[in-house]
């Protein structure tokens, strides 16, 4: 395999969590690391390490709740479902329960979609449910689309009314179109908006947000009329008077929603996009495409 790198996050738990990174490198004096109660190590490498499973059904045979929740936060996402996923699903999900929500859901969309339809269809309803309502919208279709029908009719009710409408929206658009790619979470904000109070918005958004690469800037009929990125708002931040309509770029790359995949992937890549908007025949803003949506279709490309 490729070469490891070790950080040592130390913890009031006692745990030390050893997490190999290609970015990092740091020596730990052996005398460091004797008094480690535990050890979860992330290599840089395709194949799943099983050095760690040991020490996660130790936890959790021993009912250990601090360590399994520092293990959800201390791990990144992917790495949790990777080493999860080698545990049995009721194991996997008992791990999973220390998270909060939102860690949950990051760690969820890591799984693949076989893995998450079978802890949809075997986990309560009720926790899925909540589990559901905080994936972004397109990821939250697509594990739906493939689950038992009859378990999607007993998780719909469960969820907020507005997620169940965007739910039937998204589901109308037929597979491999940009529709069926879009997420309906993006920033927007209207041309007279100022910086100052675009920035309030952004902050509002912040931790509601798949991601904001850019605003996209409409009228008061959701007419898409410009886009501005992330880095030229920051850039704008002391003349916070401004208004947006000032600074927006007017001519903005899109795509309609029956578009085929390969073609927004095309588009994609050709403007060097982190993401692309999704209008209607009349030029309203629908949705977005996301830069990690369109590197899955362009993975099926290459096969």
């Amino acid at each position: 395999g490729s070469a490891t790198h070790v950080i040592s996050m130390p913890s009031a738990l006692g745990y030390n969590w050893l997490v190999t990174n290609p970015l990092v490198a740091c020596a730990i004096p052996p005398a460091q690391l004797e008094p480690c109660r535990c050890r979860i190590t992330i290599w840089n490498s395709m194949y799943p390490n099983t050095l760690y499973l040991p020490e996660l059904r130790e936890m959790l045979s021993q009912g250990d709740d601090a360590g399994l929740r520092e293990f959800c936060v201390a791990v990144h996402p992917a790495a949790a479902a990777e080493f999860t996923d080698l545990l049995n699903l009721d194991e996997a999900w008992t791990v999973l329960r220390h998270a909060d929500i939102p860690t949950q859901a990051e760690i969820f969309s890591f799984y693949d979609l076989p893995k998450q339809i079978e802890f949809l269809e075997n986990v309560d309803r009720g926790e899925m449910a909540s589990l559901i309502a905080e994936l972004p919208p397109d990821d939250r279709v697509d594990i739906l689309n493939e689950a038992d029908p009859a378990i999607v009719t007993e998780l719909l009710p469960m969820l907020p009314e507005d997620i169940r409408r965007d739910i039937f929206l998204l589901q109308r658009y037929p597979e491999d179109t940009a529709g069926s790619l879009m997420t309906t979470d993006y920033a927007r904000v209207s041309e007279d908006t100022t910086v100052e109070h675009a920035f309030e918005e952004i902050g509002r958004l912040s931790t509601q947000l798949e991601t904001i690469y850019y605003l996209y800037v409409v009228d008061q009929h959701d007419h898409l009329r410009g886009v501005l990125s992330a880095r030229d708002l920051v850039s704008s931040f002391g003349r916070p008077e401004t208004k947006i309509s000032e600074l927006m770029e007017t001519h903005v790359v899109s795509v309609d929603a029956d578009d085929d995949s390969d073609d927004v992937a095309d588009q994609v890549a050709k403007y060097d996009l982190a993401a692309i908007p999704v209008v209607d025949d009349e030029h309203r803003m629908l949705g977005i495409i996301t830069h990690d949506d369109v590197i899955d279709v362009m993975r099926e490309q290459a096969v």
